[in-house]
């Protein structure tokens, strides 16, 4: 090992020695969880409608990493998907011994084709799996998502995706278990269909469609550990309205709209939209992404800011509870 990244690794140690007084945790099936979860796939590849920046250098990567855990953030939300984020994470984790101050989550999808073969469909999941576990440098994944796709046969993920993960389960690949969705919808099924101890949602001032439908509450109820994304709206809450191009210029009204209450409640968009989802009980973290260390002070910062109070909350559920869907999907944007 050279001198100069002798001298790197020894200055995130130190950093790690220091932890943030704001930042609070949750116990939740032997995991202890920040309420802040550091996404990954802005470290692993071009991410995000207002990004404009490349992708991060692995140095910058690790100091990125290493200012989240000295603020106290010790969960990593990555997938097979993320470029080569689980490499870097894995990286970090053996050259600088962070990996006893993080959890990993990481996801997994199911081919199309494989959805009408059981065996191939294990096989995919079990390689997908097992590759995470090589490039994280993990004995065992902590937590394992499957990415849903909302294009994929619900009825056939169901008759494969239970007894997959309960091989895993037995085989000690995986400890905790559960699914990443895009609609409320999906929440619904996973949880009358299955056993998980997981879900990532998409929560954030436009799209509440998991707060209306009851499952947030219910996933609640039930114990579970719920991971809240796409609080900005991958970037979208602040873009300039009037660049806004392809179907996505339909939300300028909502854009310039958010602007106004942001305004005349004297807070920035960000803070809005944080203490938005911040203020919901059964959101375990708020998984956010960031390239650099002057984003992850600013998530950190958050954490001071006031709770929204009821007042605000309400007119905001007012203003935006008639937002097409095509607007707070990622996946269904077009931007050109």
């Amino acid at each position: 090992m050279n001198r100069g990244l002798e001298e790197f690794i020894g200055f995130i140690l130190n950093e790690f020695a220091i932890k943030s007084c704001l930042m609070k945790y949750s116990e939740l099936h032997g995991y202890k969880i920040s309420e802040l979860t550091l996404g990954t796939v802005a470290l692993g590849m071009i991410y995000g409608i207002s990004n404009s920046n490349d992708k991060p250098q692995k140095e910058n990567s690790f100091a990125v990493m290493s200012l989240a855990i000295k603020e106290g953030i010790n969960t990593l939300d990555t997938a097979r998907t993320y470029g080569e984020a689980e490499q870097v994470i894995g990286e970090f984790r053996e050259k600088t011994g962070a990996g006893k101050f993080i959890n990993v989550v990481s996801k997994f999808k199911i081919s199309p084709e494989n959805l009408n073969n059981k065996d191939k469909a294990r096989k995919e999941i079990f390689h997908s799996v097992r590759t995470s576990i090589r490039y994280l440098r993990v004995g065992v994944l902590p937590i394992a998502l499957f990415h849903m796709n909302r294009n994929l046969p619900m009825d056939k993920v169901l008759e494969i995706l239970p007894s997959v993960i309960a091989d895993l389960k037995h085989e000690g690949i995986i400890d905790l278990a559960g699914v990443s969705v895009d609609h409320p919808d999906e929440a619904k099924l996973f949880l009358d269909n299955m056993q998980f101890e997981v879900a990532q949602v998409p929560i954030n001032l436009f799209d509440r469609r998991i707060i209306d439908s009851g499952m947030l509450a219910r996933m609640y109820t039930e114990g579970k550990i719920v991971f809240a994304r796409s609080v900005f709206l991958q970037g979208l809450f602040f873009m300039n309205p009037q660049k806004l191009n392809g179907n996505v210029r339909n939300g300028r009204i909502y854009i310039e709209q958010l602007q106004q209450i942001a305004a005349e409640a004297k807070v920035s968009i960000g803070e809005l939209a944080f203490s938005f989802v911040n203020g919901l009980e059964a959101v375990t973290s708020i998984v956010f992404g960031a390239v650099n260390q002057y984003q992850i002070r600013e998530n950190v910062k958050m954490l001071e800011a006031s709770s929204m109070n009821e007042e605000l909350r309400r007119l905001i559920e007012t203003r935006f509870n008639e937002i097409p869907e095509q607007l707070i999907t990622p996946g269904l944007w077009s931007v050109i």
